[in-house]
């Protein structure tokens, strides 16, 4: 048992949203593995960006415990005046034969979660293992 803290950069905000789906699915899964023989519609709107990144990682954690989807890629969209989300997303049914098993995530935290989006993007996020 235990928490992972997770860091991303990126260009903007969408470049880090997507580095946050790789950061978080890494722990569960290999994603080299996944083929994008599937994809998923999504669109996510927060009350600030701290809630949007975390409906975000949840959003992709109901996705893979609950209708088993394995992500492999993203093309979404952050928009930072409007507080949100929207893309798709590719991948495949999730098996843990073909993708292997890392560690099981709990959920995610507010705790520790920053979001600095000046000149480039940098955030960071505590998963609870």
């Amino acid at each position: 048992m235990g928490d992972a803290y997770i860091e991303v950069t990126g260009e903007n905000l969408s470049e880090c949203f997507k580095g946050s789906a790789v950061g978080l699915l890494r722990l569960v899964y290999d994603l080299r593995k996944v083929e994008l023989k599937e994809s998923v519609n999504v669109e996510i709107n927060g009350f600030d960006l701290q809630n949007l990144l975390y409906k975000w990682l949840e959003f992709l954690i109901i996705k893979l415990t609950a209708e088993k989807f394995a992500a492999g890629y993203f093309n979404i969209e952050v928009n930072k005046e409007k507080i949100s989300l929207k893309g798709t997303i590719y991948g495949e049914k999730y098996l843990p034969k073909k993708h292997g098993f890392k560690t099981e995530v709990k959920g995610i935290t507010y705790h520790l979660m920053e979001i600095n989006y000046q000149e480039k993007c940098k955030l960071r996020f505590l998963v609870d293992l």
